[in-house]
């Protein structure tokens, strides 16, 4: 009788180490995955910078251009809108 409660008890061991085993190498599987998705995310992010640097160069570039357009179109306009002189009132 106590040999065979010995015997159970070891069975449970034995199981119990295979299956702390098995989840030590998904720990360590899924640890391995996280630093791949880390080192991706870490790759992607400095893609998406280049490229947002490369749209805020380009914008700005713009920005500039229609400045000066704008300047340029009110020297133009200036003249024209500069007021008609007053109608002189006669006098009494």
């Amino acid at each position: 009788m106590i040999g065979q409660d010995i015997k159970v008890l070891e069975e449970i061991v034995v199981e119990a180490a295979k299956k702390r085993a098995e989840l030590e190498e998904k720990v360590k599987a899924l640890e391995e995955e996280k630093a791949r998705v880390l080192a991706d995310v870490a790759a992607i992010r400095e893609i998406w910078l280049r490229i947002i640097g490369s749209y805020t160069s380009a914008l700005e570039a713009e920005i500039a251009k229609l400045e000066e357009e704008k300047k340029a179109l009110e020297e133009k306009a200036a003249p024209a809108e500069a007021p008609a002189p007053a109608e002189e009132k006669p006098s009494e």
